[in-house]
């Protein structure tokens, strides 16, 4: 039994021909993020779960990237899973306390993460079922191409409806959430009258209909299914609601860019390594005073010298405010290499610091920062260098917390 303490969703703010869609500088690792810190923004987590079949990285790991956007020690254990919603609801079930389990998609059928905290109190999820089957309708294999066998009906019958009989758990009981097939698909054999949807095949779908369910006030079965193979958990309200925080914004038209032909800037893995804490961490320096050296915040962190000359090397990392406002702005209209254009660039003045940061804008067309407003500072995907995605922090202008769905 595992107990759901808080859950956190993200989509991105962008749509074509309203269907969702990342943004030019997004991926399952920075969707990953959002999510992870909507449940956990206090960074309490002492091991994390990233559940999807789309990693940035297969070889190399994403695992450091995570842990350090979540504001996680680098000690913290982390698994990267590959899987649908399925396997999220296994991880979920399985979850010791304070196991950040995440789940991130990035693909032609959906894009977005969820993130559920586990600990003491909440709603619970027992598990209840599971059954491992090969039906490959669709498959994806080291070529990278999908490939769909399209049977809707033998989807049904043989996919869902026979593995349901093998796990024993017909017999109309009450249906709280399906993840991965349409309802229709299990209406004969489950109370569907409560029972909230999600027929994509994801992995974070499960996940946000498991927060739907609880907003509801909704118990009952659980079903997570990806193409034959079934895992089903019970949910049951016991002790305090779990707090369910949503980063999604209304979505808008992705807006057109094109990036330049030529060759971009290679990546440096000396300068990778020696910018990453500080980076992606988004942490700045802090110095003991002396004459000649003040205690003001230094980013990017660097070395000082005292009115002495003397070399000042001691120094502390914090973490740096993610808020701030825009204290000037301009937008760079020529296409370059490896960007897509054309893109804004804002001087941040973070909120309640002295620091200001220069940062990329995201979130919002070209052009449309204004100076003044304010907004967040959010991971991104800044480059991808010698096929390395190169993270860092851009600034959304207009997003706060009170504009998402809560």
């Amino acid at each position: 039994m595992t107990q759901v303490l808080s859950i956190g969703s993200y989509l991105p703010p962008w749509s074509v021909r309203d269907r969702r869609v990342k943004g030019p500088d997004e991926d399952a690792l920075t969707m990953a993020v959002a999510a992870g810190r909507a449940a956990d923004p206090d960074a309490t987590a002492q091991r994390v779960v990233l559940v999807s079949r789309d990693f940035p990285l297969l070889e190399g790991g994403n695992g450091a990237v995570l842990l350090a956007a979540l504001s996680l020690p680098a000690d913290t254990p982390v698994a990267e899973v590959l899987g649908g919603a399925p396997a999220v609801l296994d991880q979920i079930g399985s979850a010791g306390d304070r196991t950040l389990v995440i789940a991130a998609d990035d693909n032609d059928l959906a894009v977005g993460a969820g993130a559920v905290l586990t600990g003491d109190g909440g709603a619970t999820l027992t598990p209840l079922a599971r059954q491992t089957r090969s039906l490959p309708l669709t498959a994806r294999a080291e070529d990278g191409a999908r490939h769909a066998y399209v049977d809707p009906r033998l989807q049904r019958e043989v996919g869902v409806r026979a593995t349901l009989t093998r796990l024993g758990l017909t017999g109309a009981p009450a249906l709280a959430a399906l993840a991965g097939v349409p309802l229709a698909h299990v209406a004969g054999d489950f109370d569907t009258s409560q029972a909230v949807g999600d027929p994509t095949a994801c992995a974070a779908a499960i996940i946000r209909l498991l927060a739907d369910a609880i907003e509801a006030g909704t118990q009952g079965v659980l079903l997570a299914v990806e193409q034959s193979s079934i895992s089903a958990g019970d949910l049951a309200f016991a002790g305090t609601t779990p707090r369910i925080a949503r980063d999604e914004f209304p979505p808008r038209e992705l807006p057109k860019f094109r990036v330049a032909d030529g060759v971009g800037i290679p990546i440096s893995m000396p300068a990778y390594a020696r910018a990453f804490e500080p980076k992606i961490r988004w942490e700045a320096a802090l110095f003991d005073e002396s004459p000649g050296i003040d205690s003001a915040p230094q980013f990017p962190p660097r070395l000082r010298v005292n009115n002495a000359g003397q070399l000042a090397t001691d120094y502390r990392l914090e973490p740096l405010p993610r808020t701030g406002t825009v204290y000037t702005h301009t937008t760079v209209r020529i296409p370059v290499p490896d960007l897509p254009s054309p893109y804004s660039l804002a001087v941040v003045q973070l909120d309640d610091s002295p620091v200001r940061v220069l940062l990329k804008v995201t979130g919002v067309p070209a052009g449309e920062t204004t100076i003044g407003q304010p907004g967040s500072v959010v991971l991104r995907r800044i480059a991808t260098r010698a096929g390395i995605p190169d993270y860092g922090y851009a600034f959304w202008p207009g997003r706060t917390l009170e504009g998402a769905v809560s």
